[in-house]
């Protein structure tokens, strides 16, 4: 009888434990999931469809200026990279080869790259052949304009200087479909 009181103590104890481990372990990751946004899309990774272009200036690797107001006229695809991004290199070729196809349409290409503390050479150099190529740093001008939260990040910017469409993959964006009109009876 005693060996089975024991057991019952024992096995109490272990199930106590784990109770307590498995607590501390979800706490835990709740606290981690609230602290990063690793994983996830940001709800609104840039500007919102319908929005319009701020002003801004830039500046390609080709001494050529950019501002918002050469949008106008235009339909203009235009890519966000950044240095420390991960995925932004591997995406790097699908935008060129989207870039290839919105330019022979007749459309303006643009890419901007972030520098952050990774070298800029190899994104550079998988982009600068085939597209105008803005070389900017954190917190440059049209990175704040398009009020980008994620990288890579793609708009579609319409004749009239507003955001038609925008994407985290570097296939065109489609814009959204307009709705028919409403049909009288």
């Amino acid at each position: 009888m005693a060996v089975l009181v024991a057991a019952v103590i024992l096995l109490g104890g272990l199930v106590l434990v784990n109770l307590l481990l498995t607590g501390a372990v979800i706490r835990k990751l709740r606290t981690l999931s609230k602290e990063s946004s690793a994983g996830r899309v940001p709800r609104s990774f840039g500007l919102a469809v319908g929005a319009e272009v701020p002003a801004f200036s830039a500046v390609t690797v080709t001494d050529t200026k950019v501002t918002a107001d050469d949008f106008a006229g235009e339909r203009t695809f235009v890519g966000f990279f950044s240095t420390d991004c991960p995925h932004c290199l591997p995406k790097a070729p699908a935008f060129v080869a989207t870039a290839r196809a919105a330019a022979s349409d007749g459309m303006r290409v643009l890419a901007v790259v972030v520098e952050g503390e990774q070298e800029s050479a190899g994104l550079l150099a998988a982009l600068t052949d085939e597209v105008s190529v803005v070389l900017e740093s954190e917190g440059g001008a049209m990175a704040d304009a398009f009020a980008i939260a994620a990288f890579p990040s793609f708009f579609l910017v319409g004749p009239d200087g507003t955001v038609e469409a925008s994407g985290l993959k570097p296939e065109l964006p489609v814009p959204p479909a307009v709705p028919a009109p409403a049909r009288s009876a």
